[in-house]
């Protein structure tokens, strides 16, 4: 009897114990929050009168690794803003200081979320110097240290990291946005890669060239992205639909119109939503039969494209008896102001 009752009081104990011991782990991990936090501060307060040199152009000395980083942290929040002589000086300050060198050992560290700051940390000094070992980076065997150096590249606009941040892309080595966040970011500079890129072997490649090549490219890229219209991968040709549509080229409708036959339903849906942005008119006939004869999705986009170049057509064809439902409801969308 006395076991008996001596079970459930140990349980009792042993689950009290459970909780004081979680309960103190939870409130050293606040206090080692908090003194993060405070030496965090203490080391912004610290350097704040660094940037302020820097951005101004004024000499600086020599600076702590708890400054560098600090520094780094500010940085990276105007870094869309830095250009010209206050990038070089930033980047000068950084390399005398010795900070180049010493996050660049860290890429070196066992540990990979050292690796990972440090990768960071070199995307905010604005030097080149930082350029190469960051494109070594992108093939560390830890994805967070590969994503650190992409996004670092791409804050330091390295024209020379274009090539392989897609490559990273197709191989799957990095995500999609962080990639394509990285090219936009290096901007212009990047168009002679991604001119050279959209004729690569590799498809995904080819595909992630084309649809950055719309955002970035002049009406002059049109006629190679035109191309890539007739690529024998679905993707690459879906991507030059978008691409397309994006750069506003000129003549594309009769081109986009015949992809409304392809045997790849992702490739007629972004053919159908392209032709909103460059088609007209002309188009109508072919989209209506699309609307009446292709599947749910390319038909509801084939319909919604009908209702932004041809509004008339779309009108006198849900007038009639027999107009199908989504011309029906295209036209509603019209009469509401909605389309």
């Amino acid at each position: 009897m006395k076991q008996e009752h001596g079970a459930p009081l140990l349980a009792s104990v042993a689950l009290v114990a459970i909780g004081f011991m979680f309960t103190l782990l939870l409130c050293a991990r606040r206090i080692h929050a908090n003194r993060l936090e405070r030496e965090d501060l203490a080391a912004r307060r610290d350097a704040e009168p660094i940037l302020h040199a820097l951005l101004d152009g004024d000499e600086v000395d020599r600076t702590t690794n708890a400054d560098d980083a600090a520094l780094a942290t500010m940085l990276a929040e105007l870094s869309p803003s830095l250009a010209g002589d206050t990038r070089t000086a930033i980047a000068e300050h950084f390399e005398s200081s010795g900070a180049i060198g010493r996050a660049t050992r860290g890429l070196g560290h066992p540990l990979a979320h050292r690796r990972a700051e440090s990768a960071a940390l070199l995307g905010d000094m604005c030097s080149d110097q930082a350029e190469p070992v960051l494109l070594l980076a992108l093939n560390d065997r830890d994805p967070d240290v590969r994503l650190a150096a992409t996004r670092s590249l791409g804050r330091l606009r390295a024209r020379s990291a274009v090539i392989p941040i897609l490559h990273s892309l197709a191989c799957r080595h990095v995500p999609r946005a962080v990639a394509a966040n990285a090219v936009l970011t290096i901007g212009v500079a990047a168009l002679p890669g991604l001119r050279t890129l959209i004729n690569t072997e590799h498809p995904a490649t080819r595909a992630a060239a084309v649809e950055l090549l719309g955002r970035l490219g002049s009406p002059r890229d049109g006629e190679s992205l035109r191309g890539r219209l007739a690529d024998e991968a679905p993707v690459v040709r879906e991507r030059a639909c978008e691409a397309l549509a994006y750069l506003g080229a000129d003549d594309v409708g009769q081109a986009l119109e015949d992809l409304l036959a392809d045997d790849v339903r992702n490739v007629r849906a972004a053919a159908a939503a392209a032709l909103a942005r460059v088609g007209g008119p002309c188009n109508a006939a072919r989209l209506l039969e699309i609307v009446h004869h292709d599947c749910a999705e390319v038909a509801e986009i084939a319909a919604a494209t009908l209702a932004a170049i041809a509004p008339g057509i779309v009108s006198r064809a849900a007038a009639a008896d027999d107009a199908h439902p989504r011309l029906r409801h295209a036209a509603s969308m019209l009469q509401a102001g909605l389309a």
